[in-house]
Formats: C-alpha cells, structure tokens, sequence
C-alpha cells in the first residue's frame, strides 16, 4: 500500500511538471506572435503611408505653380514628413518619418535643363529624355522611404530608453513612375 501511495505521488509530480512545461511554452509561443503581430502592423502602416505619400506627391506636382515659370523655375523634387508627435517620439519607435524624392521624365518645354530651389540652388532631379519618352508628355519616378523603428525593442522602453539611437530603422521603399500630363492632342487624335 505504501508503494502505491509513492507511485501515485511520482506520477502526480510528473503530471504537474509536464503541464508547467506545457503551459510556459504556450506563454513563450503566445508573446512571439503577439510580437510578429507588432512589427507586422507596423510595415504594413509604412506600405500604406507609402502609397499615400506617392498620391501626395503626384497631387503636390500638379499643384506646383512654379514649375513653368521660366523666371523663377522651381520644380518640387523632395518631400519630408514626421508622423507622430514628434521627432523624438519617431526616434523611439512611437511614429515614422517619411522621405519623398521626386525625379521629373518628360518633354523639355515642361521642365528646364535644371531645377533650382528657393534659394537657386541647383538641384538636378531631371532625368535626360531619351528616344523613349512620349513626347508631350511628363512624368515622374517618385521613390517613397518610409522609416520608423521596432517599438516593442528593450532600448527604446523602461530605463534603457537612453540607447534608442542604438536602436536600427527599418526602412520601406517604394518606387513607381507616376505620368503627370499628356498631350491633349493625342486624346483628340484617338477620339477621330
């Protein structure tokens, strides 16, 4: 009776260690994918400011009065943007930062040989034409960074938060050519 009352014993010590093994592994798998969970969420937020960044650009490109003017010619080749609270707040993992890089493809009578900014400073964002480009026409390669950081990183949180420029950025690029005018004629012409 005595030896079945130590079996009975072993197997229950047995029983309870197997389901804590159990149980911390269900913990440990739990925390991983909460954790994938994070960081998918954040690229997908930078896919999506990405695109909303090249519909911007194109919208900002249409908008740019100064792009014709031959006195002042000024073309729109660069895009910065914070999204979050602050710059600091972006450095810690709590926002993104958004970089926008504009380079012009088209007919010469829509853009000059040189771009210059506010202060005519030259700023060569035009690509050549070449015999492939439609004439009468204007587009743009626009290269979107989104960057921003892992926020659920130990040195961005609690008392290391000091080491957060230690911390990588991670970077989502995305580039289309985006046409911005054509030709009226060529419309016309298709139409007859």
């Amino acid at each position: 009776m005595r030896l079945r009352s130590a079996f009975s014993m072993i197997v229950a010590i047995f029983v309870i260690v197997m389901l804590s093994i159990v149980a911390s592994y269900i913990f440990y798998a739990s925390s991983s994918v909460a954790k994938e969970g994070d960081i998918q969420y954040k690229r997908e937020q930078a896919m999506l400011l990405a695109r909303s960044y090249t519909e911007y650009a194109v919208l900002a490109i249409m908008g740019n009065g100064d792009r014709n003017n031959t006195v002042n010619n000024r073309c729109l080749t660069n895009i910065n943007a914070i999204i979050g609270n602050s710059q600091n707040d972006v450095n810690r993992g709590l926002g993104y930062q958004v970089n926008v890089v504009i380079t012009y493809i088209g007919d010469s009578k829509y853009l000059s040989n040189q771009c210059v900014d506010a202060n005519n400073i030259n700023i060569s964002r035009i690509a050549a034409q070449s015999p492939t480009v439609q004439t009468d026409s204007l587009s743009a390669i626009i290269d979107v960074y989104v960057r921003y950081k892992d926020w659920s990183n130990n040195a961005l949180n609690g008392a290391n938060a000091v080491n957060a420029a230690n911390v990588p950025w991670q970077t989502y690029h995305r580039r289309s050519i985006q046409k911005i005018w054509e030709s009226l004629k060529k419309h016309l012409h298709l139409l007859s």
